[in-house]
C-alpha cells in the first residue's frame, strides 16, 4: 500500500537551488570542488534522486469539483527527542487561520484573495506537550523518519509512519470527523508541522522535504486519514499555501529536474512560493484559477479591439481565454493583467501575462513543450532556459514589443509550428488597466434557434 507515487516535493529554496546550479556547473567543467563538507548536501545524486521522486508523481490536474467555499484544515504539531521544537502552538494559528484585520498576514488571506473571495480556509492546531507547549512528541527519534534520506524514503522510516504514529497520538484529543468538508469520509487537509528546518532549503538528507503524499488509508473517529502534507517549524506561508494548492488538486509547475524553471516566480506552484522569502507568495497561474473554479475565463472569437483588462489580484478575475483553431481545443492561450498588488506585490514586474496551455502534456518537465509556459515578451526564453526565475521583461509589453502574433518574437504559433491564427496587437498600460486588440481564427458557433 505504500508507494512513492502521488508524492508532491516543495521547490527547493532559490538559494539551494542556485547552490545545486553552482554545483552541478563544477561538475560539468571538471573544475575543482567545493569540500567534501560542503558538497555532501549538494551533490547530482542527491538532486537526482529528488528529480526522480517527483517524476513519478501524478502531475496532471484533469478537471477538478470548484474549490470554494469554507475548507476547514487540521494542523497537528510535532517535535522528537532528537529534534525539539521552539516555537508555540499560536504562531501557526496565526500564520495559517488569522484574519489580515488583526495585522498578520496568513494563508487563509492569500485564499481568501487568491479566490476572489470564494474560498475560506479555517482551521485548528493541535498538539500536546512536547518541548514546547502545544506539541506531540513522537514515539521515535527524528533520525529514524528522515533515515538518511529526507524522509521520503521506504517504509516504514519515512514521513508516511510519522504521520501514522502522529495520527494515534492526536486521536484522544481530536476528532477527525470535523476535518472532512464534503462528506465522503476523508480527512480533506491535514498539515503536519515537523520540528526544525525543511530540508528544501538546507539540502540536508537529514531533514524532511516538504511534501504532500498519501499513508495507507487509516480510519479514525468513523472517517480515513489518507492525504497529508508536512512543512517545517520555521516555514513561511509560501511552502504552506503551496502544498495546500496539492491538496486541491494542482500540479508542480515548476521544472522537477531544474534544467528549466517552469513558470518561476511568476506562480505559487512553482518558484513564487518563495517570493518575499515565502512571506508573500505569488497567486497561481491563470490555469490554476480557472481549475479551481475561481474564474470562468472570457473566450474570444474573431476580432475585438480595445479590449481592457483589469489587474489580476484586485478583481474579479478577468482572465480571456483564446482557443487555438478549435472552440474545444486542449492548446490556447489565456491572458491575465498581473499588477504588483496584494500578494502579487513581490513579482518582478508588471503588464500582460500570456500563458500558452497544453492539456495534452502533464507538467513543465519539458523546455520546449510545457503544459503551462510563460511567453515572455523579451523573447530571451530565460524561464524555458534556466537562465532565472522570470525577470521584469515577461509580461507585454516590452521595449519596442507590444504585439504578440505568428511573426513576432515569441510567436503565437501552435506547438506544432502551424499559424495559431491569433494575434494580439496594440498591447498598452493604461494605469493599472492593460488594453489589446485581438484577432481570433475561431468563430463563434452560431446561435440555433429554438423550436416553438
Amino acid at each position: 500500500m505504500f508507494s512513492k507515487d502521488n508524492c508532491y516535493l516543495v521547490a527547493a529554496s532559490p538559494e539551494l537551488r542556485a547552490r545545486f546550479l553552482h554545483t552541478k556547473e563544477l561538475l560539468q567543467a571538471g573544475d575543482e570542488l567545493p569540500d567534501v563538507a560542503t558538497i555532501d548536501v549538494l551533490d547530482l545524486r542527491t538532486f537526482s534522486l529528488i528529480s526522480s521522486r517527483r517524476k513519478r508523481i501524478h502531475t496532471t490536474t484533469g478537471e477538478l469539483a470548484p474549490v470554494v467555499g469554507t475548507r476547514r484544515a487540521l494542523v497537528l504539531l510535532v517535535d522528537f527527542s532528537d529534534n525539539k521544537a521552539t516555537q508555540n502552538q499560536q504562531h501557526y494559528a496565526d500564520m495559517l487561520f488569522s484574519s489580515s484585520n488583526d495585522g498578520t498576514v496568513s494563508l487563509k488571506d492569500f485564499y481568501w484573495e487568491a479566490s476572489y473571495h470564494k474560498l475560506t480556509v479555517t482551521g485548528e492546531v493541535s498538539g500536546q506537550g512536547g518541548a514546547t507547549n502545544g506539541w506531540y512528541r513522537a514515539p521515535r527519534p527524528y533520525s529514524y523518519y528522515t533515515n538518511n534520506d529526507f524522509g521520503t524514503g521506504f517504509y516504514p522510516q519515512n514521513s508516511q509512519k510519522l504521520v501514522e504514529d502522529l495520527v494515534d497520538l492526536a486521536d484522544p484529543f481530536v476528532n477527525f470527523a470535523n476535518y472532512d468538508n464534503d462528506g465522503d469520509g476523508i480527512v480533506d487537509a491535514l498539515f503536519i508541522v515537523h520540528a526544525g528546518s525543511g530540508a528544501e532549503v538546507t539540502g540536508d538528507k537529514n531533514n524532511i522535504w516538504s511534501h504532500k503524499w498519501e499513508i495507507s488509508p487509516k480510519t479514525v473517529d468513523g472517517v480515513k486519514v489518507q492525504s497529508y502534507s508536512i512543512e517545517p517549524e520555521d516555514g513561511k506561508i509560501g511552502v504552506f499555501c503551496h502544498e495546500l494548492g496539492h491538496v486541491f488538486g494542482l500540479p508542480d509547475l515548476y521544472d522537477t529536474d531544474y534544467s528549466s524553471s517552469g513558470t518561476g516566480d511568476w506562480d505559487l506552484m512553482a518558484a513564487g512560493s518563495w517570493n518575499n522569502g515565502g512571506q508573500t507568495p505569488a497567486h497561481p497561474t491563470a490555469y490554476c484559477k480557472v481549475k479551481l473554479g475561481w474564474v470562468k475565463p472570457v473566450t474570444i472569437f474573431n476580432s475585438q479591439q480595445n479590449v481592457t483588462i483589469k489587474p489580476y489580484a484586485t478583481n474579479d478575475g478577468q482572465i480571456y481565454k483564446l482557443p487555438i483553431k478549435d472552440i474545444n481545443s486542449k492548446e490556447y492561450f489565456l491572458l491575465s493583467n498581473r499588477q504588483k498588488k496584494g500578494f502579487d506585490g513581490y513579482l518582478l514586474g508588471e503588464g500582460l501575462i500570456i500563458e500558452h496551455i497544453d492539456e495534452n502534456k502533464t507538467g513543465n518537465t519539458n523546455d520546449t513543450h510545457y503544459l503551462v509556459d510563460i511567453e515572455q515578451c523579451d523573447g530571451k526564453l530565460d524561464l524555458n532556459k534556466g537562465a532565472n526565475r522570470g525577470d521584469a521583461n515577461d509580461p507585454f509589453p516590452c521595449g519596442m514589443n507590444s504585439s504578440f502574433t505568428a511573426n513576432t518574437t515569441p510567436s503565437s504559433k501552435a506547438y506544432d509550428g502551424s499559424d495559431s491564427e491569433i494575434a494580439i496587437a496594440e498591447i498598452k498600460r493604461k494605469g493599472d488597466n492593460i488594453t489589446v486588440d485581438i484577432k481570433s481564427g475561431v468563430l463563434q458557433a452560431p446561435k440555433i434557434p429554438v423550436a416553438r
